[in-house]
């Protein structure tokens, strides 16, 4: 009876054991697919720029089958040439897709069920990241803290999140399943379970290589791995017919698709995996025939005559060498000359700021895990463990991508660390226990109790802060913890920028292409658009993201930076059809109330971000187009056919550290822009004629804008050798002033223009403006700037006036400590630390005296922590509440870090990551929060009105922490006293 209740007892154990395991695992698959699926608020879409062309690619294989898919000779990009799909795509993930589809699909259109492929397969390899680690352990606590780990991991969530339909988490899904299967088979004794284990392990491996080439990393540990087996192993004959059961099937797998094929298995991977099989073989038979005590000698002997013919196979170039990229991943020393690999932003190189980030207290928790994995020697696996961290943290040292790498390798061995801690505790804890029960047999209850309590609470509360510890980088910083990290809008959705919103420019641009254009036309763009024009425009690509002919890209950079008439010469020459940019920028308010077009400032992603790219990449000098700071560009940019097609002429520079205006560059000058389309529409007697242009281009609503041009090419222009085109913008503005502009209103002008400036022509010519004579200097000063010999000298303080142009418009430079701001709940009454921010002081007074303030919405209201206003969006109440939080004046200014601390009432300034690009937005603590001291700078204080800010941090908001009735929390004014 008493063995009945005993064994029900454990079968009960066991069961909630493993509903333990089911509810964590869960848990760890909700989170993931939650996380992963977030950037659904900003638009159901596929993300990035490779998904486009999986789509395309997987598309045609639902269409047309697996057999014409792999004879597949695409037209439709690389124009003439075309491109063979199978020989040089992923053809692993598209046939997986493929073929779920087919199965799962059911009335799901390919494209819902592409855009929700990653969530799914990524949520899926949780569970994985679980096995993996049990299987290295022989432990399920560690492999349950791991796939918790692995569902928030940022560098794997951000290259695995909604639409992410491309290699990278499928490669892993298979990467770690086939990993799994390999460790598991060579713990298992019974060779039907380890023959299939070792051969679906292997065809797992194949298929990651398939679908991913980064994938072919997975090969290095367990290469590695099947080395240290011949020293290590007890069970030799398991070990060998696994290593070669898996060796056989991964290499069968990868050689017969067209890619990897045969680069894979006579590639430094392929012959990995082949050498460390035969070494195990000879080391097998070696061991087998010889005593112990010389086994270990003649394995060492073994394996320094396999790194010798190794080392020869190398030197003699006797294996199909690597691209650039896995080449560099190897050795990460090798420095690329290759300007178009330079260009790609995950190719550049992760820095210790970017592990920190990443990784946060986890880096301290894999140093624990490295000690320990060496420590345990009982366990082979756990020297896998050791070999996976180290060559994955090594490997990802060369490129951002690969950072998931080191993510699984500090999972990995964090997930030990912190494993052995909690270990660590339970067992002196039980210790406790058990010591208290045998000195307590004769004792009290009471003194039981408060022994056992005087022992355990220490570990609790160590406990409490291992807790504290983990979540920490779950929620710190605001900017850059691990939730926001996966707060990042689809490419399409926000033009490929870094702005949390979302634009329709490019979808109605690529919408336009498909109805407004040829069927057969060719459209020339940059590399990075390729697979959006042919996917979405449903047009011919003469280049896209698979970089196949970088010749091509090379022709591209020279078409955009030539001159005019040679850029349209290659244009010609490369049979484009149209020519598409894209610029990014923000619109800043007209000055002149007779003449409501905005003002602009460029620079936010777009092609006017890549221009230097353009110049390295065609073989220029980067220097006689730009300036030394690498970005403002020269008058021979403005001569090339980019410069011609970037819509934009300069008037001015303004330098927001010191204050002061210049008509020529200055350093840490902000150059501001007029709208100057010298391809207009229907104009048939230039190179080009702009065709589209997307709304938020066309439109003059002060804020962000993301301009999609495509240009019609002119086959039948005849080079004319002009040098440019006037721009008629500026004469027809002179010609309205000649003709009747108000004199208040040009005096106005002439003030805002000159203060601060030598520039005494200026005031001269407006002052005979406003007194009614001499019209005709206007059309001298027009032809002048017409002809780039003057520039208009605008204040860009000034030009942020959206309300006010009176005479509120001069910079008054102001020495008031003291304000109030006026808003829609009252008053608040707030004090200035001049002594310690100066220029933010100043920043601040001066917008204030202008009105820049004036109806803007405290846009940010998150209760117990902060308001946040000074954003000029807010103002127009037409406009979407997506661009809210990122406008601002056109200007950044430089931190003012102080001691103050930010406790509640404290006035400091917002900005981005960068420290220096505080701007307008200011906020106000709402109760002590300081852990933002010396992250923000602090310029003041409120005094009175406490319980209006209260007010307004009590109104209601929207999941994005805006006020749902923005009248209820809007800033009528700011007084100066």
């Amino acid at each position: 009876m008493a063995g009945r209740e005993l064994l029900k007892s454990e079968k009960s154990r066991r069961t909630t054991k493993y509903l333990l395991i089911i509810a964590v695992l869960c848990l760890a698959f909700s989170i993931a697919f939650i996380l992963r699926a977030y950037p659904i608020k900003y638009g159901f879409y596929l993300n990035e720029f490779d998904p486009f062309f999986d789509f395309r690619a997987t598309e045609y294989i639902v269409n047309n089958g697996y057999g014409p898919y792999l004879e597949w000779h695409d037209y439709k990009s690389w124009f003439p040439d075309g491109r063979e799909i199978a020989e040089t795509s992923q053809s692993g993930l598209h046939l997986t897709a493929a073929t779920l589809y087919k199965i799962f699909g059911m009335n799901m259109s390919l494209m819902d069920f592409t855009i929700w492929f990653p969530v799914v397969i990524g949520s899926a390899s949780t569970v994985l990241m679980f096995l993996v680690v049990r299987a290295i352990t022989g432990s399920t606590i560690p492999g349950l803290i791991s796939s918790l780990f692995f569902a928030v991991s940022p560098a794997i969530i951000q290259r695995g999140n909604l639409g992410w339909f491309k290699s990278e988490p499928l490669g892993l899904f298979y990467g770690l399943g086939g990993t799994y299967l390999f460790l598991s088979a060579l713990k298992d004794k019974k060779y039907k379970f380890l023959i299939p284990k070792a051969i679906f392990g292997g065809i797992l491996i194949g298929l990651a290589v398939t679908s991913w080439g980064g994938a072919q990393y997975f090969v290095i540990p367990i290469g590695i791995f099947i080395i240290v087996l011949g020293f290590v192993s007890k069970d030799l004959k398991n070990n060998l017919i696994v290593a070669v059961l898996f060796t056989a099937s991964v290499i069968l797998v990868a050689g017969a698709f067209p890619r990897p094929g045969m680069s894979f298995v006579l590639g430094l991977p392929g012959l990995l995996l082949i050498t460390s099989s035969l070494f195990l073989l000879v080391t097998t038979v070696v061991r087998l025939k010889s005593s112990e005590r010389r086994a270990t000698l003649k394995t060492a002997i073994i394996l320094g005559i396999f790194v010798i013919i190794g080392m020869s196979i190398v030197v003699g170039g006797f294996y199909k060498v690597p691209s650039f990229r896995y080449l560099n991943a190897i050795n990460p020393f090798l420095s690329s000359e290759n300007k178009l690999v330079e260009s790609v932003a995950e190719h550049f190189t992760p820095t210790i700021v970017d592990y920190f980030r990443q990784f946060s207290i986890l880096i301290i928790f894999a140093g624990l895990g490295i000690w320990l994995s060496f420590k345990n020697k009982n366990n082979t696996n756990m020297i896998f463990a050791l070999i996976i961290g180290l060559t994955g943290i090594y490997i990802s040292a060369t490129f951002a991508r690969l950072l998931v790498f080191a993510s699984i390798s500090i999972i990995i061995l964090s997930s030990i660390g912190i494993y052995q801690s909690i270990r660590a505790i339970t067992s002196i804890r039980t210790e406790a226990e058990q010591t208290l029960t045998t000195s307590n047999k004769s004792g009290a209850k009471a003194q039981k109790n408060m022994k056992l309590k005087k022992q355990f609470l220490p570990y609790a509360g160590f406990a409490a802060i291992l807790i504290v510890m983990l979540s920490i980088p779950m929620v710190y910083d605001s900017n850059t913890n691990w939730i926001t990290s996966a707060d990042v809008p689809t490419s399409i959705a926000n033009g490929g920028t870094n702005y949390r919103l979302t634009t329709d420019d490019w979808i109605e641009t690529l919408d336009w292409m498909s109805k407004n254009t040829p069927v057969d036309s060719v459209v020339t763009a940059w590399w990075d658009y390729g697979y959006w024009i042919t996917t979405l425009g449903n047009r011919t690509s003469i280049a896209d993201n698979a970089t196949i002919n970088q010749t091509r890209i090379e022709t591209i950079a020279k078409m955009f930076i030539s001159p005019e008439e040679k850029g349209w010469k290659i244009a010609n020459d490369l049979k484009s059809d149209y020519i598409l940019i894209y610029v990014v920028g923000q619109k800043l308010p007209s000055l002149d109330p007779a003449n409501p077009s905005p003002l602009y400032v460029l620079g936010s992603g777009g092609d006017e971000s890549k221009k230097h790219w353009f110049i390295r990449i065609g073989g220029f000098n980067e220097s006689e187009y730009v300036e030394s700071n690498g970005d403002t560009p020269k008058q021979k940019y403005w001569d090339s056919l980019l410069g011609k097609m970037m819509p934009f002429q300069t008037i001015g520079f303004y330098n927001p550290s010191t204050g002061t205006l210049s008509p020529t560059y200055q350093p840490n000058a902000i150059p501001f822009y007029i709208k100057d389309i010298k391809y207009p529409k229907g104009n048939t007697s230039e190179p080009l004629s702009l065709v589209y242009a997307s709304k938020s281009f066309e439109s003059d609503d002060p804020g962000l804008f993301f301009g999609v041009l495509v240009y019609k090419v002119n086959h039948d222009f005849k080079a004319t050798n002009a040098n440019g085109t006037s721009p008629s913008n500026i004469t027809t503005l002179a010609s309205s002033l000649a003709n009747g502009t108000s004199p208040s209103n040009i005096t106005t002008l002439a003030s805002s223009l000159a203060n601060g400036t030598s520039h005494s022509n200026i005031t001269t010519l407006a002052s005979s403006l406003a007194n009614g004579t001499s019209p005709s200097n206007i059309t001298t000063l027009a032809s002048s700037l017409a002809n780039g010999t003057s520039n208009l000298i605008l204040e860009s303080n000034v030009l942020n006036n959206i309300n006010n142009t009176s005479s509120n418009n001069s910079m008054t430079t102001t020495t008031n400590n003291t304000a109030t701001i006026e808003t829609t709940q009252g008053p608040i009454k707030i004090e200035f630390y001049p002594d310690v921010a100066p220029n933010h002081v100043k920043n601040f007074q001066d917008l204030a005296s202008k009105g820049f303030y004036d109806g803007v919405v405290f846009h940010r209201i998150v209760p117990g922590f902060v308001i946040q206003a000074g954003d000029p969006n807010t103002k127009n109440g037409n406009s979407s509440n997506d661009t809210w939080g990122t406008g601002g004046p056109g200007y950044t200014i430089n931190q003012e870090f102080n001691n103050i601390p930010h406790e509640r009432g404290i006035l400091s300034m917002a900005r981005t990551n960068d420290p220096n690009s505080a701007g307008s937005q200011f906020f106000i603590v709402l109760n002590d929060s300081k852990f933002l001291d010396n992250q923000y700078t602090v310029f003041g204080k409120v005094t009175e009105g406490l319980e209006i800010v209260d007010k307004i941090a009590n109104s209601t908001t929207n999941a994005m922490d805006q006020p749902e009735d923005p009248n209820s929390a809007r800033i009528n004014k700011i007084v100066l006293q």
